[in-house]
């Protein structure tokens, strides 16, 4: 009973560390979950952090050389196989995550992907087209979807592929959002060429900050397919368990005004990284509640 009790005592804490660190990076996705119940927030502070301390490994490269990035990341990666196997961890938050995926039945197949992607992130810095890009969405994304979905509940499994896709969602329009940060930060460009090239622009022109009605209207491009793949999202809300349906669809237009801000700003993303205010997150979510939110 003194064992268990422990255990518990470690996963209690390594939650608590789990909220913490989704509340300091994810700030729209931190204040949507709060409309989930506590139970289910739980879940979901654990596989934030799981996503997020990778994500913070790679995105790391002023302190350190790609090699050392990659073997921190193989590092981290066998410390959860190993906590996975053996149903555990002496580390709080290795704990709370591995609970949250023994919990929920997340396969580490999912998992698996996730990580992928980031390894991805130090081996590919652009892509050729939509379907590479698309290949590593699932991984960095797609699968986040479908774990959030386990964690929620859901009536049929038609609510994963739609998973699938509002994953993608959020994920491009992070990276529209994030053009200049990107390339500035992290030498990468999440644009596929081939789209670039379709409307006179190149690579460089990302570095250039070049802003023209070429530059305008392939942010149009981008921003409609983007707006589409939210309106194959939205009939998975309404699949999954009512008391969780709510948080998700506040994410779902908290995620989505962000394109709208960017229209607003005359899709001049280099000028400054675009946000919705506190007044208009309460607003918009008040539009959630009332079924304002197509």
């Amino acid at each position: 009973m003194r064992e268990l009790r422990d255990n518990n005592d470690l996963i209690a804490t390594g939650l608590l560390e789990c909220r913490e660190i989704t509340r300091r990076y994810g700030t729209s996705f931190y204040f949507a979950t709060q409309f989930f119940p506590r139970e289910t927030r739980d879940g979901i502070y654990a596989v934030y952090a799981f996503a997020r301390i990778p994500d913070e490994i790679v995105d790391d490269p002023g302190t350190t050389t790609r090699a050392e990035r990659v073997a921190q990341l193989e590092e981290w990666r066998q410390q959860w196989l190993a906590a996975m196997d053996e149903g555990g961890s002496d580390d709080p938050v290795m704990a709370a995550i591995v609970h949250a995926f023994k919990k929920y039945d997340i396969p580490v197949e999912d998992g698996e992907a996730f990580l992928k992607s980031m390894f991805m992130d130090e081996d590919k810095k652009s892509y050729a087209n939509y379907a590479e890009l698309e290949e590593y969405m699932y991984g960095s994304a797609g699968v986040i979807g479908l774990m959030v979905t386990r964690i929620v509940g859901f009536s049929t499994p038609d609510a994963f592929p739609h998973a699938i896709k509002l994953g993608y969602a959020f994920q491009l329009t992070n990276f529209l959002r994030d053009i200049k940060e990107d390339w500035d930060e992290l030498g990468r460009v999440y644009m596929p060429e081939d789209e670039l090239a379709r409307f006179g622009l190149e690579i460089t022109d990302l570095g250039r900050k070049r802003y023209d009605d070429r530059f305008v209207d392939f942010m149009k491009f981008q921003i409609e397919r983007n707006k589409q793949i939210y309106r194959e999202a939205f009939p998975g809300i309404k699949m999954l368990n009512w008391r969780g349906r709510l948080a998700v669809k506040i994410s779902y237009v908290l995620y989505k005004a962000i394109l709208g801000e960017i229209e607003r700003a005359g899709y001049n993303v280099y000028r400054g990284r675009v946000r919705t205010g506190l007044r208009k997150k309460i607003r918009l979510s008040i539009w959630a509640l009332a079924g304002v939110y197509e």
